[in-house]
């Protein structure tokens, strides 16, 4: 290879890291910290990005099965700020949507949810797993519930494990929309995996 070419596939090689970098930062990122099992609570972060000074969030008011249900009864508070760490304000619209005002640079918001509902169209913590059908317990920017977004999960035992159907790379789980995101559901825990074979497929 000469030293032209070696330079362009340099070039090309960076400009598709910035690139992956800016598509990145355009992403609605979300952490679910499971550090309370015992107290069945989770903490969620999400970061903004850049947009609108107003930004509405949402909390789903259906579960899997697309009964009406209040998921906001659970949420035990939420604040926000800025990237450089200045408390931005929250006000309560209704019973499960928020506002916050001062958010053109992005912003970072967390809130604690109570998480105890047992059954596979429920959610739940404990000190045994983390079941989570995450429309229950993730919050959305109503501008940007189309937006690609990101799901890392934090503060958990070493050796409970993570399966989603959701694709991962580096720690983070990805999906195109906040709809595939909650269609996706979330088993955290110290489970086993077996394979089997059946009617000719692995």
């Amino acid at each position: 290879m000469t030293t032209h070419a070696i330079r362009r596939a340099v070039q090309v090689a960076l400009c598709a890291a910035i690139l992956a970098v800016l598509v990145r930062a355009s992403d609605v990122s979300y952490t679910v910290s499971l550090d309370s099992p015992e107290q069945h609570l989770v903490e969620v972060q999400i970061i903004l990005p850049p947009g609108a000074a107003a930004r509405e969030l949402q909390l789903p008011v259906w579960n899997a099965l697309y009964q009406i249900r209040d998921f906001a009864q659970f949420v035990n508070w939420i604040r926000a700020k800025d990237r450089a760490g200045n408390s931005l304000p929250v006000r309560q619209l209704n019973d499960s949507r928020w506002q916050l005002d001062g958010a053109t640079e992005g912003a970072i918001v967390e809130y604690q949810i109570y998480v105890d509902s047992f059954g596979p169209f429920g959610a739940q913590l404990n000190s045994h797993h983390a079941f989570l059908n995450l429309a229950q317990i993730l919050m959305y920017p109503v501008d940007a519930r189309n937006a690609p977004l990101t799901i890392r999960f934090s503060h958990m035992p070493s050796d409970w494990r993570i399966a989603t159907p959701l694709p991962s790379a580096s720690g983070a789980y990805s999906a195109q929309n906040y709809d595939r995101l909650v269609d996706s559901p979330v088993e955290i825990s110290a489970f086993r995996e077996f394979d089997f074979d059946e009617a000719g497929s692995h």
